[in-house]
């Protein structure tokens, strides 16, 4: 049955690319460069990205920044477009284009305003229940997950649309800093950081679900029954942070030893329900600075996984800058 959901997702998902795009073919060129995406950049500190899934259409990019209030990270959003043409750009603005009815992010805006205050705002993951899961939705299924330290240590909020308050993600959270959260596909697993045990670590909630079971966001935040681990595969006794789900691959950052310097890039896969030994990419991408919050976009048509990142790196407009890669070719 799960096959056949996911069957009906990526069909009616394709029957609405424009024409000229192929599903069955990967033609997207692997973008070994590390670009930066000068456009959206500050003289401040800028990272912590989310973009939601799209090929080539309208959404927007949205991240932390001190640029509005100096001392702290609040959120800022601008609309953006990914463009293909020979080469992958990310450009700020609408392209007044194609616009993809499954990946058009409406009232983005109103989510990222409800999550700023005088405190600091990391890490934010915009969710739309219909399009990042096997389940499908309605155009209201839009909620905004990240943590913020307005209580003095890190917890982990959401907010969804309408009239409503960001809440506590209480199953996550502990009197430690927890942050970073990410779903797989199916909404059997959450995973996040935490400091509970002293340094950072990636931590695994798994819920119980039955293969026709729809998600909803009661039983992503409030589920009757759970399980929760680290993930001794992927942690070790230096930070280990900012995990970022997308499929089978998880992407993160770590300061243990082996890799450039500072904090790096890694990347693991799920296999057979484990996770495989962490491969640090090299320094194509890391740096003797620090490589922070990876974030993996979907992307179809493309024979690589798209990565943003942000680093402190010399070259940048000043601090962290929001940086764009490609991960790992996959054909």
């Amino acid at each position: 049955m799960r096959k056949l959901l996911l069957s009906m997702t990526v069909l009616l998902a394709y029957s609405c690319w424009p024409p000229g795009m192929d599903p069955d073919k990967k033609d997207g060129n692997f973008l070994s460069d590390v670009v930066n995406l000068e456009e959206f950049n500050s003289e401040y500190d800028d990272y912590n990205s989310t973009l939601p899934s799209n090929r080539s259409g309208d959404a927007y990019l949205a991240f932390s920044s001190k640029r509005a209030k100096k001392d702290v990270f609040n959120l800022v959003y601008f609309p953006a477009y990914l463009s293909y043409d020979k080469k992958l750009s990310l450009k700020k603005g609408k392209n007044g284009a194609y616009q993809n009815q499954f990946v058009i992010h409406d009232n983005a805006e109103s989510l990222i305003l409800k999550a700023n205050g005088d405190f600091n705002v990391y890490g934010p993951r915009l969710i739309s229940l219909r399009d990042d899961f096997i389940n499908f939705g309605t155009a209201d299924d839009l909620f905004l997950f990240y943590a913020d330290d307005a209580a003095g240590n890190l917890d982990i909020k959401y907010v969804k649309r309408g009239n409503h308050d960001p809440e506590l993600f209480t199953i996550l959270n502990s009197t430690a800093d927890d942050a970073y959260p990410t779903f797989s596909w199916t909404g059997d697993r959450i995973y996040f950081c935490s400091n509970r045990s002293g340094d950072y670590d990636i931590y695994e909630l798994t819920i119980p679900r039955t293969e026709t079971e729809k998600i909803t966001i009661e039983s992503l935040v409030h589920p009757p029954k759970y399980t929760l681990r680290k993930v001794e595969e992927l942690s070790t006794p230096y930070d280990d942070k900012c995990p970022y789900l997308y499929h089978d691959t998880m992407v993160f950052v770590s300061d243990r030893p082996g890799g450039q310097g500072g904090q790096d890039i890694y990347y693991s896969t799920y296999e057979n329900g484990k996770w495989s030994i962490p491969v640090n990419p090299g320094d194509r991408i890391n740096t003797s600075y620090d490589e922070y919050r990876p974030i993996l976009p979907y992307l179809s048509n493309f024979n690589y996984d798209l990565m943003l990142f942000s680093s402190n790196r010399p070259g940048g407009k000043g601090g962290f800058d929001l940086y764009m890669t490609g991960l790992k070719k996959k054909y």
